[in-house]
């Protein structure tokens, strides 16, 4: 009976949603090998891709790979023999339809091979019909997959300092029909040792919500995602959990990052004309400010303080569009908005230019506005052969007005600029790169806390802060397939964040890195392997000299080893 009644809410999504190119409309984490994949060939110009928002869906890369495979099939693009084993990885990994198929054809999977050879931990592929059809008159796809996730890693420093990493979890996706797609990704994180980095805030990990009260030598805390999307030929609107990224900045991105938790959102994408994209986001934020006018007593004999605490609501919204200029050249130009309170009318239409609305909402009153940001982000791949050429920039806040006058200039906005070479004679699976960050004084800042450029107190953009630069040189080698050896140096420069005095009434603004308070270079070296699809495993080597300037001068040498593994990401 409760099979029956499952398999008829299956048939009326089925029948709801119309025949489309692929299945498996779930996004993919962004930490997947896919995607660096995806960038060189890209690089190379065998293949354009759409990356700039991301976690792209599964179909997407399906269509990515699909693309390629053909190209190289009918000898269009040539793959040297690297390249094509990684593609076949790939397509074993997220493949094209469905090979097979009718309803109870095929029992679930426990640890065998999927159609396209991938082994499954649990998997099943079916296909709905209508009651009464025959078999072989098929309609919509099912997919359902459930992987582990076992990660675990160590680390150690010159300074006596350890750590050890450990996760388990569950990763969970299924698609219903070719356009509705399911996903759920958990993971249950616990580190111990002398060298727990508490902070998480001068670094690219990305932050956290703890669990519980961390001890002196105990962390844990949680990683869940969850999103449900819908897809249609030349659009898709998502409503979940997720991460949202965009730029392609190294070890770091200036306007959305993986830096702050993942946060919930409604995202919608619209391809309006070939070379013209909409994007859209809406989420909801953490402010981890108390809403004391409106928190209040309750009566439990002064448990816990007696007190109900409500906190200040807080939400982000952006939007953008991006023009293709030309093959392999794209624009974005987008603004969005962190603003508290309420969910506000304008704020949710797609098209509203959220600037003027903010106007219209607050007049002239700056302690009744909202935060609002531009961007612009531009990506050149192959246009000069083999190389891939981007630009993001933020501004935050500038006044056209006072652009030349050196005592009235607030001229407050971030940039990234970096390049990538690859496939050179006698080296052609080294890829090549260098990548500048500065972020001028009190970029991300705000006059009203709730309205800082945060979630959970983490940056949603460049985790360094403002007032701050960076500089990477890199050089990445593919010694055989699915071998990363990875060599690179870092420099970062840290000023003072100032405060709310300065950003808004000093006149003329302080100087970039006012305050210096550090200075760092790291050389490191990086091998990973991805052994099957999503079994990684990695070691690293690192030299870190770290000068301080604030409160007190000083210098430090680290010598770090880290090394794990990780089943699912």
């Amino acid at each position: 009976m409760h099979i029956k009644l499952v398999r008829t809410i299956l048939l009326l999504l089925s029948l709801i949603v119309s025949i489309s190119s692929y299945s498996q409309a779930v996004f993919e984490n962004v930490d997947n090998s896919i995607y660096e994949y995806l960038n060189r060939q890209a690089l190379r110009g065998n293949i354009i891709i759409d990356d700039m928002i991301r976690p792209l869906t599964r179909n997407q890369i399906a269509a990515y790979l699909n693309e390629l495979d053909s190209a190289y099939n009918t000898q269009k693009t040539s793959l040297n023999t690297v390249e094509r084993s990684e593609l076949l990885f790939h397509i074993k990994e997220f493949g094209l339809g469905i090979s097979e198929g009718s309803v109870n054809s095929v029992k679930e999977r426990w640890f065998k091979k999927d159609p396209r050879g991938r082994i499954r931990f649990l998997s099943k592929i079916d296909s709905l019909h209508s009651p009464g059809q025959n078999t072989r008159n098929l309609l919509q796809p099912f997919q359902f997959n459930i992987e582990p996730v076992i990660q675990g890693s160590v680390f150690s420093s010159n300074d006596k300092k350890t750590s050890i990493y450990k996760a388990t979890g569950l990763q969970i996706w299924a698609s219903l029909g070719k356009r509705f797609g399911l996903q759920l990704h958990y993971k249950d994180i616990n580190e111990e040792g002398t060298g727990i980095d508490f902070d998480k805030k001068l670094t690219p990990q990305q932050g956290y919500i703890a669990s519980v009260h961390p001890g002196t030598k105990t962390l844990n805390y949680a990683d869940v995602r969850a999103t449900m999307t819908y897809q249609w030929k030349n659009g898709l609107f998502a409503v979940g959990k997720e991460q949202y990224v965009s730029g392609y900045g190294l070890n770091g991105n200036l306007i959305f990052s993986t830096k702050p938790p993942s946060f919930p959102y409604i995202r919608l994408t619209q391809q309006i004309l070939p070379w013209l994209k909409f994007e859209y986001m809406h989420a909801v934020l953490a402010s981890r400010l108390v809403d004391t006018p409106n928190s209040y007593i309750v009566s439990n004999g002064g448990v816990f303080g007696g007190q109900r605490f409500k906190m200040i609501p807080k939400y982000m919204v952006s939007h953008a569009f991006s023009l293709r200029l030309k093959k392999g050249l794209t624009l974005m130009l987008g603004e969005s908005v962190v603003y508290n309170d309420r969910i506000q009318l304008g704020y949710v239409l797609p098209l509203m230019f959220y600037k003027a609305w903010d106007q219209y909402i607050s007049g002239t009153n700056i302690n009744a506005g909202s935060n609002t940001q531009f961007f612009v982000q531009l990506s050149s791949r192959n246009q000069l052969k083999n190389t891939h050429l981007y630009t993001s920039i933020l501004v935050d806040e500038f006044s056209p007005s006072a652009i030349f006058s050196a005592r009235r200039n607030r001229t407050q906005i971030g940039f990234n600029v970096g390049g990538s070479v690859t496939n050179f004679p006698f080296f052609p699976n080294l890829t090549c790169s260098i990548d500048y960050t500065r972020i001028n004084p009190f970029v991300y800042q705000n006059l009203l806390p709730a309205q800082e450029y945060s979630n959970n107190g983490y940056l949603i953009g460049d985790w360094m802060g403002n007032n701050a630069d960076r500089l990477i040189v890199e050089a990445k080698y593919i010694p055989i397939p699915r071998m990363r050896v990875v060599f690179r140096l870092e420099q970062i420069r840290k000023g003072s964040a100032g405060t709310t005095e300065q950003q808004y009434f000093q006149q003329p603004q302080p100087d970039f890195l006012f305050g210096l308070q550090q200075k760092r270079w790291t050389t490191s070296g990086r091998v990973s392997y991805e052994w099957i699809n999503n079994l990684y495993f990695f070691g690293q080597l690192a030299r870190q000299e770290i000068k301080l300037y604030s409160p007190d001068f000083n210098s430090k040498m680290y010598y770090q080893f880290s090394a794990g593994c990780s089943l699912g990401l």
